[in-house]
């Protein structure tokens, strides 16, 4: 909840708020109740109104009370639908910026046409939880494209480069903590190759908009590409989860969709030599995975026969 955090800080200083009463909003997201203010104010036309109230004391986020309901503890400001007070846009945080190139989308076909605006419909939720819609940026967009539904991202001309770097599962740099946490611009290629097509698109994009000579950074799950998500918007949740403090791999980890955990238990299992129980139950907790994916796994390994 980096937005969250930024409007506690807001509210402290500037507005001498230390306690708000939660109406209702239109959002909320689950990383706290001030980030999901936070955007609320932002996209659905929310604000604070001083009228006293009282509510029952839910939480304390940032040193901000958070009030609900029927309660007997007082506040003088209530998040409302067209309240007055609204979130300053000077504050708002705009790095890091992911910007994803739709270069090729004329290259796809339908399906993975729109399997890509669902992955970047998704990508502005993902960014919601932390940051906000000025943290997304759509490049080399065609005419034809249009994103649904109420944001406030921007597309723009020119890619920044000032530390930049590619996201792309094929770069020459692998990613670590410090690498995300000392970026401040994060590319990824709008691509979504059913068909195993557009081999190279990442590099390909880069080279056809002249940024080529950013560094091309892919993230691994220790030595290994499976198992990694390769959605777009899970990528940006990896980042973002990075950039809030957890290491890759927890943030890997955690992001990952049931099949991504069974393929990358699949791919760790086959290179075992033996069927080892012990070395199985590590890589099932490892990963998090609960006991139908490890069956899965097993029923698909090279060790199929002897189970």
């Amino acid at each position: 909840m980096i937005l969250g955090k930024t409007l506690a800080r807001y509210l402290s200083n500037e507005l001498n708020v230390n306690s708000i009463k939660i109406i209702n909003l239109k959002k909320f997201f689950k990383t706290g109740y001030l980030q999901s203010i936070a955007i609320n104010m932002l996209i659905y036309n929310y604000g604070l109104s001083k009228k006293g109230d009282y509510g029952k004391f839910v939480t304390e986020e940032e040193n901000i009370k958070i009030l609900k309901g029927k309660g007997d503890t007082f506040t003088d400001y209530v998040i409302l639908k067209n309240g007055e007070i609204k979130i300053s846009e000077d504050i708002i945080p705009l790095e890091p910026q992911f910007i994803i190139d739709l270069g090729f989308y004329e290259n796809q076909i339908e399906e993975e046409k729109v399997s890509l605006k669902e992955q970047i419909m998704l990508s502005i939720n993902t960014i919601r939880e932390y940051l906000s819609d000025y943290n997304l940026k759509l490049i080399h967009a065609p005419s034809s494209f249009k994103l649904e539904g109420k944001n406030k991202v921007s597309y723009i001309d020119s890619i920044p480069k000032e530390k930049a770097i590619v996201l792309n599962p094929y770069g020459d740099i692998v990613a670590n903590e410090d690498i995300i946490r000392n970026s401040r611009v994060f590319i990824i290629g709008g691509i979504v190759d059913k068909g195993r097509r557009l081999k190279n698109a990442t590099y390909e994009l880069a080279r056809k908009y002249g940024y080529e000579d950013l560094p091309q950074v892919k993230i691994l799950l220790k030595d290994s590409i499976v198992g990694v998500p390769d959605r777009i918007n899970k990528i940006i949740e990896i980042i973002l989860k990075v950039i809030s403090g957890k290491s890759l791999e927890e943030a890997i980890i955690s992001s990952q969709s049931n099949a991504d955990k069974l393929n990358r238990l699949v791919r760790d299992i086959n290179k075992l030599e033996k069927l080892d129980t012990s070395t199985i139950s590590y890589l099932k907790n490892w990963l998090k995975a609960n006991d139908k994916i490890l069956r899965m796994a097993l029923k698909k390994s090279k060790f199929k026969d002897k189970l």
